[in-house]
């Protein structure tokens, strides 16, 4: 009998050490709602250094970061389910209420799957960068199968590429299309190299083949969304006038969202223009 019960107590302690060993999180500040910031692909939760520093004066701030992602441990499969996952079990456990959910891109995505269970106290969500279905950024009319061309190409690059060329095409795209200063784009790189690249491929392909429009077709929660207008400006020489038509096509008919967008920054808003971000998010919540 005490053999079976130590069997029982071994199984539970391992399937609940298992269960939360996706998202790490770290505490910052103890007064205040609580706010949890998630990162993008491959990014380290220091990408929210100066945002977090701002609000933990006065809210409970969690930083979260990613197994698989900066050195972080990788998990072995259904990577996006075990950080929603464990991102609902964090806030059911710790009773958190009148949580904000802060996402870049990816983390904005797992912030808006997470929100789904009913049960949590949600009461905000922040998007930085993010598209209900990613995919559309790059053809709106995409097809299944060129879709899963797509995802078979991210997988392949992203796993056979030699090391060296793989750091020169991270630096390249931070350059391109995530910053303005070359600190920031290094720290990138960083994170990037140090991640696992099965997770990276993983959790980009789960976000292109994800369609979040019907979710949020009745979205209850309120959320802000940041969005860059910088590309469509300085390569297409679009007018800002423009942004409003282009997040109708993206969003539909999604209610409870309102959208700010800048011309000065590139994908990672709230680094290059942290206080115009602050802000903003300040006046959303208040």
């Amino acid at each position: 009998m005490k053999k079976l019960s130590l069997f029982i107590f071994t199984v539970l302690f391992a399937t609940s050490a298992f269960a939360q060993n996706a998202v790490r999180f770290t505490k910052l500040g103890k007064k205040g709602n609580p706010i949890i910031f998630l990162p993008h692909i491959g990014c380290s939760s220091e990408m929210w250094k100066e945002v977090a520093a701002h609000y933990q004066k006065t809210n409970t701030v969690y930083l979260a970061d990613f197994a698989g992602f900066n050195g972080e441990a990788p998990i072995k499969t259904d990577f996006t389910n075990g950080y929603v996952t464990d991102v609902q079990q964090f806030i059911k456990k710790n009773k958190l209420k009148n949580v904000v959910l802060v996402g870049q891109n990816y983390g904005a995505f797992v912030a808006v799957k997470a929100a789904q269970d009913k049960d949590l106290k949600i009461k905000a969500i922040v998007a930085s960068d993010f598209y209900p279905k990613l995919s559309m950024v790059l053809n709106p009319n995409i097809t299944v199968e060129q879709l899963e061309q797509m995802k078979s190409g991210i997988r392949k690059g992203t796993l056979e590429m030699e090391a060296g060329a793989f750091t020169a095409t991270q630096k390249q795209t931070a350059e391109m299309m995530n910053f303005t200063k070359a600190e920031d784009v290094d720290r990138f790189v960083q994170w990037q190299v140090k991640s696992d690249r099965n997770t990276l491929a993983e959790t980009l392909c789960e976000q292109f083949g994800t369609d979040l429009r019907p979710v949020l077709k009745d979205n209850p929660i309120p959320m802000l969304v940041f969005t860059t207008w910088y590309f469509a400006k300085t390569y297409k020489n679009m007018p800002i006038s423009e942004a409003d038509k282009k997040l109708k096509e993206m969003y539909g008919n999604i209610p409870n969202v309102t959208h700010k967008v800048t011309e000065d920054a590139k994908d990672f808003m709230a680094t290059d223009q942290p206080q115009w971000f602050i802000t903003e998010m300040d006046n959303f919540l208040k």
